[in-house]
């Protein structure tokens, strides 16, 4: 597990949340978790009414909508953001929740949460690496507790990851791809996007980057070397590409690094 893999983008914790939400979430994910109180939820056009300790997902395609239910005015409510490759393989391997659940029983989950909490807002690789884990111990005691309903597992799709972050290949051969799985090319970006709300391009890039940082941040690799393994044929390309999507250039952000 690679702590580049995942990048912590926001969190939150108000023990008297009022808060009113109706949007479709873009290019992130979010986990949120109620300790008390009651919450009206929405997923497009299906609702369902929750009191008391509850966790639900935001995740890129139905449009979401939550607010305080009938007969409460606030609700104690914690959440942490964050967006990476590692996401698509919880979401391969059946982990990713795609609903709300009731917290499971027997678990001090608001200690849990702020665990996670305070973890993610450490800068250093330990401490992501420690909310990695946390993160990643919830939705595994979430997808335990739902098991006696079958968890989505997408067995096409952990293969089809892992061909598209191979080192070396700038672009992959998608129809290629698709065909090794019995799909056409069309069937196999609809079914990417749906089960990860990302398109296989904007997969790739994400994930082309996340090594990246990797291999700037734990190696000595010179930047030519670097970008080749990325399958850049071009450095002045991957330092552009680069700072566009992480804000600065991979010199400055190897620096950044190693002090």
């Amino acid at each position: 597990m690679c702590p580049e893999d995942l990048t912590f983008l926001a969190t939150s914790s108000a023990p008297e949340c009022t808060l009113r939400l109706d949007k479709h979430v873009v290019g992130y994910y979010t986990l949120q978790f109620m300790e008390r109180g009651g919450v009206e939820l929405g997923y497009d056009e299906r609702w369902r009414r929750m009191e008391g300790a509850w966790f639900w997902p935001a995740y890129p395609g139905p449009r979401l909508r939550f607010h305080p239910a009938p007969g409460h005015v606030s609700w104690f409510h914690r959440h942490v953001g964050f967006r990476g490759p590692l996401v698509q393989r919880w979401i391969a391997s059946g982990l990713w929740p795609t609903d709300a659940q009731p917290a499971p029983a027997g678990k001090d989950y608001p200690s849990l949460f702020d665990a996670l909490i305070r973890q993610s807002k450490r800068t250093d690789h330990w401490g992501r690496l420690r909310a990695i884990n946390l993160l990643e111990q919830l939705l595994l005691e979430l997808a335990e507790a739902r098991a006696p309903s079958p968890a989505a597992r997408l067995p096409w799709l952990e293969p089809v990851l892992e061909q598209l972050t191979r080192d070396g290949v700038f672009t992959p051969d998608y129809a290629w791809i698709a065909a090794e799985r019995g799909m056409a090319p069309s069937t196999l970006r609809r079914r990417f996007k749906e089960a990860t709300g990302l398109s296989l391009h904007a997969y790739v890039l994400q994930a082309r980057l996340a090594r990246a940082r990797s291999l700037l941040g734990e190696t000595d690799l010179p930047l030519k070397a670097v970008a080749e393994r990325l399958g850049y044929d071009n450095i002045y390309f991957f330092s552009r590409q680069f700072r566009q999507q992480i804000g600065v250039t991979p010199g400055v952000y190897r620096r950044s690094r190693q002090t």
